[in-house]
């Protein structure tokens, strides 16, 4: 059976201590219909150097403006628009991956490649070489996943897959200049308001998320705006809860 290609999108920012070996374990996967989009979003040291020195057939380079703090809305953007896979991934430039991770993910979504249009899986975390414990969601229903967006997000950025027609339909826009760091979790009930289930994996398939100070997560702790509320707040409004 023919594979459908799969497009791995790395948004990058001032990640030379992790974006080598990131970007090998996406180039190392072993399923075999993939590209690798790496995109510098204007660092100040030298990643993108690093990307450069990489060679390999599988892997496209580019550049994005850095407009907004603690996202990387602008470089998975250009990323979306470079790929030509019918699944989206994307690998935050300070994780890494199993090599099996898009097999295994690929396997659950292939089940029923027509229903599942978003899918997520649970991330392990890492600090300092130490492989910490797992952070997971599952929710079983639709009506579970919009009361709980409600609530809190209960979606692993980084580990959602898209099925190419939504990026084609205009589902996956974010309000990044509106949300910040936070857009993805608006993004998802928008998709949740027109209908699609983020389906979610109930083990580990194999993305490494690393924990350390000079993540965005922890910028975003110290900003005054409350986003979470704000998006829950416009949500509830616009849901009638």
């Amino acid at each position: 059976m023919n594979t459908p290609k799969i497009s791995i999108i790395v948004p990058c920012y001032n990640a030379e201590k992790w974006v080598e070996k990131c970007l090998l374990s996406a180039l190392e996967q072993t399923y075999e219909n993939f590209e690798v989009i790496a995109v510098d979003n204007e660092s100040s040291d030298s990643t993108l150097k690093i990307l450069k020195s990489i060679n390999n057939d599988k892997l496209k380079i580019s550049t994005a403006k850095n407009i907004y703090p603690h996202c990387w809305d602008e470089a998975r953007t250009v990323g979306f628009s470079m790929s030509t896979g019918k699944y989206l991934f994307t690998l935050a430039s300070d994780d890494f991956l199993h090599k099996e991770y898009v097999s295994l993910c690929m396997k659950h979504i292939l089940t029923d490649p027509k229903k599942i249009m978003a899918f997520q899986s649970p991330i392990r975390g890492v600090k300092e070489g130490i492989e910490l414990s797992e952070t997971k969601h599952f929710y079983r229903s639709f009506k579970e996943l919009k009361e709980t967006l409600l609530k809190k997000c209960p979606v692993n950025s980084p580990t959602v897959v898209y099925n190419r027609i939504l990026y084609d339909e205009g589902l996956l826009k974010s309000y990044p200049g509106k949300y910040s760091g936070a857009a993805d979790y608006d993004l998802y009930c928008s998709l949740v308001d027109r209908g699609h289930f983020i389906f979610p994996a109930n083990k580990w398939l194999g993305y490494y998320y690393r924990w350390h100070p000079e993540q965005a997560t922890w910028d975003m702790h110290k900003e005054p705006k409350n986003y979470d509320k704000m998006i829950q707040d416009a949500w509830r409004e616009k849901w009638n809860h």
